[in-house]
């Protein structure tokens, strides 16, 4: 019984069913599985909106100058970013967005179901 206790204690709870993969992409626009952009000249491209959208609202905490979204879906979607096309992230993927424009911007993630999920994201 005190093995079993003692193994229980000393095992490692750091769960990686998440992690991420090697082959997303890397920054400035880091975590998507296919990048249809040029980072470069996206980030120039992608415009904060006037007010928060009236959408979904993500988990992730506002990044500085630094668009974060989490993909909360069990399923691979196309992303855009305040309607520019950005690239495929999967399921349960994290992307960062760098250089991004301080404001609220909306990001779409279309499924190959037909359905499309609407979030508000804030840069600060």
């Amino acid at each position: 019984m005190l093995a079993l206790l003692l193994s229980v204690a000393l095992a490692d709870n750091h769960t990686t069913t998440f992690a991420v993969d090697p082959q997303y992409t890397d920054p400035p626009f880091a975590g998507l599985e296919r990048l249809y952009v040029d980072p470069a000249q996206s980030a120039a491209q992608i415009k904060p909106l006037a007010s928060r959208p009236a959408v979904e609202s993500v988990k992730d905490a506002p990044g500085k100058g630094q668009l974060v979204y989490t993909n909360p879906m069990s399923q691979w979607g196309e992303v855009t970013v305040s309607g520019l096309k950005i690239g495929t992230i999967g399921p349960f993927a994290t992307m960062t967005l760098d250089g991004i424009v301080p404001g609220w911007y909306q990001v779409d993630v279309w499924v190959p179901s037909g359905l499309t999920r609407r979030f508000a994201v804030e840069v600060k």
